[in-house]
């Protein structure tokens, strides 16, 4: 099967050749420091991308319209150093948040200390930053690049959005926007119909010359013990802007609508589903998510990455080997599942052990299967 044939039949719950292999969604920058130490070659740690190469992760070519970092701003604010204080840096950063960090460059969470939007004038101000026909906005080089390689490879070709609540997030600030549920709703409607024009708008940009297969929303909405927001808001202040977009997307030829959001997500499944996201992850064990029990209740309606806790890693053989099999057969057997962690790889995983780890899923566990 071709990568993008493969990764479709695996969301529409069909058989395929073999699983898809993207058994982490990333890898934290002292974690592959650390792997260089212990004996990765230096060229799989050159650029972000090599370490997906060297590990011979299947093509999943993602165009970064925007996520986790910003809310899809273009231009992007131009980052700059407003002081420094000891360790620390204040920063105005791209998507005009004004952050607190290590001097060092530790990875770390910023510390948040203002946000772009505070009321319905400064959001018409930005606006003009969320036009998705600004020229130069998809029609650029690196997309250009991207495209071309995932049709000589015949991979699947997405594209990564911020989602609603995160674009609502990123200009107004966890605090703001929690208020502004309440005290300001039609600057939180405002924000979400220009999220939706925005996506519309670069999804149809892309998919309309060339073979765009899939969409991913950034979201991350979710603490350990659940939603930063009820059901019952995500219907008010979200499910009308995500069918409109979902909807649009299935006219232009999609067939993925997939949701990345962290922490547990159980309340927010059946409403996700409801506005048409067939994928979810990364379904994090740490905040109570076992992807068995989300099997059991959705069935063949949501197909699911991640769920493999990544703490096993950082344990012995036998606990890894308890995790994987503890999980990812009945998965693999029902099929709709990608087997991956719950999140990136943090830097108390040896080298070794995630060799280990890949080595059961793409071996072992397939002749398990056979057997």
């Amino acid at each position: 099967m071709t990568p993008e044939k493969r990764l479709e039949a695996i969301v529409r719950f069909e058989e395929t050749d073999r699983p898809w292999r993207l058994e982490t969604i990333g890898f934290w920058d002292e974690t592959i420091q650390r792997w260089v130490r212990e004996g990765m070659p230096r060229a799989a740690a050159a650029h972000p991308v090599a370490p997906y190469l060297y590990f011979q992760f299947d093509p999943l070519i993602t165009l970064l319209v925007s996520g986790a970092s910003e809310p899809g701003f273009f231009p992007k604010f131009h980052p700059r150093t407003i002081r420094s204080e000891g360790r620390y840096r204040i920063v105005r950063n791209e998507a005009g948040c004004t952050v607190k960090v290590f001097r060092s460059g530790k990875s770390s969470i910023p510390e948040f200390l203002d946000f772009p939007v505070k009321n319905m004038d400064d959001f018409q101000r930005i606006r003009r930053r969320l036009n998705p026909n600004t020229p130069g906005r998809t029609d650029n080089p690196l997309f250009n690049f991207l495209i071309g390689t995932a049709s000589a490879f015949r991979s699947p070709l997405g594209i990564t959005l911020c989602g609603v609540f995160g674009m609502a997030r990123h200009l107004l600030g966890f605090d703001r926007l929690m208020i502004a549920y309440y005290e300001q709703p039609e600057l939180v409607h405002a924000i979400g119909a220009q999220w939706a024009a925005l996506s519309k708008g670069i999804i149809s940009r892309i998919a309309r010359k060339t073979g765009l297969r899939f969409v991913q929303f950034w979201e991350d909405m979710c603490y350990r013990a659940g939603p930063m927001i009820s059901p019952a808001a995500f219907n008010t202040f979200m499910a009308p802007y995500y069918r409109d977009v979902i909807n649009h997307g299935r006219n232009e030829g999609l067939t993925g609508f997939w949701v990345d959001t962290d922490g547990n997500c159980t309340l927010l499944i059946t409403p996700f589903m409801e506005v048409g996201i067939n994928v979810m992850y990364p379904f994090e064990v740490q905040a109570g998510m076992d992807i068995r029990e989300v099997r059991r209740e959705y069935g063949t309606k949501l197909a699911i990455m991640g769920g493999i806790d990544k703490r096993a890693l950082a344990c012995g053989r036998k606990e890894i080997e308890r995790e994987v099999f503890d999980k990812v057969p009945d998965m693999l057997r029902s099929g709709g599942y990608i087997p991956s962690l719950d999140h990136c790889v943090p830097p108390d995983v040896s080298f070794a052990n995630f060799k280990f780890f890949l080595r059961l899923l793409r071996k072992k566990v397939p002749r398990y299967l056979r057997d």
